[in-house]
């Protein structure tokens, strides 16, 4: 990563109050530059190479001026154009390095940039991405980065030059005349406090118009993600006033950013004239008085024109800047996220499982203070099938999540073959599971990418006979490409039981000693959920299966029922077990029973 500044408070929104130093930010996104550190001197030699050049033209003027002109001497004079010359196809020479440069070392920096927020994203719990909009989340990977990528490669390299270029013009105006520099530069203080007071507004206006842009583009995300359920509910003029919403605020923070730089400029070239006119008239009064010469005047009026110059481009890139500053807080508050489910410094890789699941006076809550699941104690033996059945909102996919270590317990522990999920290596224990859920997600692609999936090495005649398994075969060579039918995004091109039967090839192509079926069957039609029941005896055969069902229909044959009511299990045991008890698994039953 980019640095080890820590004054982000990691997990922070873009609602909290945080006031992280310009400097800080400012290091950061160096290091990303650092990293690169032969070229980054070079670039730097060259910025510094083109900047001293720019200011010679100057002094050779003011020699010939002074030396050459009144002299009339012709051959000073040619000397004088010669050197310009060189200086001229010298400073092209260092400014096309340092361009081809920048250009190379800025853009590593975003893609460099770019794989560290991604590679960071991908290690994050569930539980930060319960409560982010995916639209705010990708807006930080591409627009704020942008922002970023646009300050450094055009807006910093600048400000180096300009600061570059004042200094060496006050050392310059300080060597010919220490009167008429000290006159020349009696505005400055008042300038730079002024900028320095002006400058925290604009830091503060620029930072609404990174958050309103997320906004947008989060609104505009979730628009179109579900144009099917806006367009079914007749929705489009509400959905419009909601993005119109969002969009009108993001005009009006670019709005208040527009007014209050709107003052900055002319107050810059306000500041720049009053020193013009200083000069033009004490160094006038020096000339008629013989104190300077011509040629001084000349050099001092076209430098602290020059001098005023950069500090007014400054000016002009401290909207970039700002901009840029309020972006890369929001960049870096998600690489300083912290990953709170991670392997342990001494977790080992777990061997190949038989597949016993227990779960041990367990405990959890998303919040610390209001538990879902309370002192659960289950004990799932290797190659059975144990259906988790009860009410909505109990906790049965919550106990899933935990299996699969994207939530550690509060209380208690979860062993696999023994084994503290805790202490063992994340990777070693979702290799050897496979999941199908109610609504599965299928990437953009053919089918045989979608089923590759879960294992990348796996040949295709892999994929066509774990394919005909499970009796999909014949759909999937009825489609127009066969089985490099591209999906589209989300698997948008297929049916929902299509996309379930894709998702239920890709979970047993990796052959997983524990297999989990969340609602796997709920949103199906009657004909795909045949198919699957006709495969499920190959589907669960040699391996411990949870299945997750609403109906109790599907779940008849399973070794062991567990009935979840309030987050604890209320009872267990076979099918026919729990109708002669006679309590809630009947009463679901019935009441399923009586209303098919």
């Amino acid at each position: 990563m980019g640095g080890g500044y820590h004054g982000i408070v990691a997990g922070d929104d873009d609602n909290s109050i945080r006031q992280i130093p310009d400097s800080a930010l400012a290091i950061r996104m160096l290091k990303y530059v650092l990293r690169y550190k032969r070229r980054a001197a070079v670039m730097f030699v060259t910025v510094v190479l083109t900047t001293g050049l720019n200011l010679i033209p100057t002094l050779l003027y003011g020699t010939a001026i002074d030396k050459y002109i009144p002299n009339m001497d012709a051959t000073g004079l040619t000397i004088v154009a010669i050197g310009y010359l060189l200086v001229i196809l010298t400073t092209y020479a260092s400014q096309f390095t340092q361009n081809y440069l920048i250009e190379w070392l800025f853009g590593r920096m975003e893609y460099d940039m770019r794989e560290d927020i991604f590679d960071h994203l991908q290690k994050l719990s569930i539980s930060y991405f319960a409560d982010k909009e995916p639209g705010n989340i990708v807006s930080r990977a591409t627009n704020d980065i942008d922002k970023i990528s646009e300050l450094i490669s055009s807006g910093v390299i600048t400000a180096v030059a300009d600061l570059l270029t004042i200094i060496g013009i006050i050392i310059i105006m300080f060597s010919l005349n220490l009167r008429l520099s000290l006159v020349s530069f009696a505005i400055i203080p008042v300038m730079l406090v002024w900028m320095i007071v002006w400058g925290k507004r604009v830091r503060t206006v620029y930072r609404e118009t990174r958050k309103s842009i997320a906004s947008v583009s989060a609104q505009m995300e979730e628009s179109v993600s579900g144009i099917k359920e806006i367009q079914s509910f007749s929705k489009e003029d509400e959905t419009k006033r909601e993005f119109q919403s969002v969009n009108e605020s993001n005009r009006m923070a670019n709005t208040e950013a527009g007014r209050v730089m709107s003052a900055f400029y002319p107050t810059v070239t306000f500041f720049t004239a009053i020193g013009q006119a200083l000069v033009l008239y004490f160094g006038g009064a020096d000339v008629i008085q013989h104190v300077i010469t011509v040629g001084t005047l000349f050099i001092f009026m076209s430098y602290i024109t020059r001098f005023f110059q950069p500090i007014q481009e400054l000016s002009n890139i401290w909207t970039s800047i700002q901009s840029a500053f309020a972006a890369s807080e929001r960049v870096f508050n998600i690489i300083d996220t912290t990953i709170d489910i991670t392997d342990a410094p001494d977790a080992k890789p777990l061997g190949p499982i038989k597949g016993e699941i227990i779960y041990d006076q367990m405990t959890f809550g998303y919040e610390k203070d209001s538990p879902v699941l309370n002192d659960i104690e289950l004990v799932i033996e290797p190659n059975t099938t144990v259906a988790f059945v009860g009410p909505t909102g109990v906790g049965k996919t919550t106990m899933i999540n935990l299996l699969y270590r994207f939530y550690d317990p509060t209380e208690g522990r979860i062993l696999v073959d023994g084994n503290d999920l805790r202490s063992v290596k994340i990777e070693s224990l979702r290799t050897q599971m496979g999941i199908v859920l109610q609504d599965p997600f299928l990437f953009s692609g053919s089918i045989t990418d979608n089923i590759r999936y879960s294992r990348p090495k796996a040949s295709d005649e892999d994929i066509i006979a774990v394919s005909k398994a499970i009796g999909i075969h014949d759909f999937i060579i009825r489609l127009p490409e066969g089985y490099q039918t591209d999906v589209k995004e989300r698997g948008g091109r297929l049916s929902i039981g299509q996309r379930q039967l894709v998702s239920l090839a890709r979970a047993l192509l990796a052959d997983p000693r524990i297999l989990i079926m969340d609602e796997a069957t709920s949103s199906i039609d009657a004909y795909t959920e045949l198919i699957i029941q006709k495969a499920m005896d190959k589907i669960l055969e040699g391996r411990t299966s949870i299945v997750i069902a609403h109906r109790l229909s599907t779940v008849r044959n399973a070794d062991k029922i567990v009935v979840i009511e309030g987050g604890r299990i209320a009872e267990m045991g076979s099918h026919n077990e729990l109708l002669e008890k006679g309590k809630l698994y009947k009463k679901l039953y019935e009441m399923q029973f009586k209303t098919g």
